[in-house]
């Protein structure tokens, strides 16, 4: 089963204050173990304008649909970082994988 999306700001919230975290160079990654399998992406202003925050969120979108059969059930949000669209994809998606191993989300 696919990861379904996380919509309301509570549920943010939620994540925000209560999952462990992780900073890498492009994005900080939220993981918050659970039964269900949700994910978010956002991208604040400091990102950039509309375009660059929606290239964001697309790139990160695209890196999570790549690895997430590698991924343990639970809750994941995204924070795309302003350094995000001045990276390659690998270097992207290596600083991705490396925040799901610091953050013990990947299955054996």
């Amino acid at each position: 089963k696919a990861f379904d999306t996380l919509k309301q700001t509570k549920e943010y919230s939620y994540i925000y204050n209560h999952a462990n975290k992780w900073h890498s160079d492009c994005a900080l990654v939220f993981y918050h173990c659970d039964a269900t399998k949700r994910v978010g992406f956002t991208a604040s202003k400091k990102v950039g304008n509309a375009i660059k925050r929606n290239l964001a969120k697309r790139r990160l979108r695209a890196i999570f649909l790549e690895i997430q059969d590698s991924l343990r059930e639970g809750v994941y949000v995204f924070v795309a970082k302003e350094k995000m669209n001045h990276q390659s994809y690998e270097t992207l998606k290596k600083g991705i994988v490396w925040s799901m191993k610091k953050l013990d989300c990947l299955r054996e």
